[in-house]
């Protein structure tokens, strides 16, 4: 008779019963493509409309797309900060995060949370905008619904 070994037996119930698991992954950092302004204030001016341009629906919460899925645009930024009298930044995170229903035979139902990102920096340097960006998403969650 094979004796039983309570540690994988006990890891297994607590990985099983284990509310959720997170995990990322993030895409390379890349470069924007350098822009020349006349003045600094047309270079803010710049970021100011990126910022606005990030905004777009972002306070519409979340909306339905398909099969009973909901999706939300999130903008975490602190908006166009000046730095200096020739020196400005606009940093923000545009994030998507889409909730779709989920079940099995059984009768189990759940709730599938996916969540990708771009996070952004400008930087005005005088007259000179540049720019990175780098993306990335969390594993999916699972909620159970009782």
């Amino acid at each position: 008779m094979k004796r039983l070994d309570a540690i994988p037996c006990l890891l297994s119930v607590l990985v099983l019963f284990a509310p959720s698991v997170h995990a990322s992954g993030h895409l390379p950092l890349r470069q924007t493509p350098s822009e020349s302004f006349a003045s600094f204030d047309a270079c803010v001016d710049r970021l100011r409309q990126l910022h606005a341009q990030d905004k777009i629906g972002a306070d519409k919460g979340s909306q339905p797309i398909e099969n009973g899925a909901t999706r939300e645009k999130i903008v975490d930024t602190k908006g166009v900060v000046i730095d200096g009298r020739d020196a400005a930044h606009y940093n923000a995170e545009i994030g998507w995060s889409v909730r779709s229903p989920g079940g099995d035979a059984a009768g189990n139902r759940w709730i599938q949370s996916n969540y990708t990102f771009e996070r952004w920096t400008w930087t005005c340097s005088g007259t000179a905008l540049s720019g990175t960006m780098e993306g990335g998403f969390t594993s999916p969650s699972f909620e159970p619904l009782r």
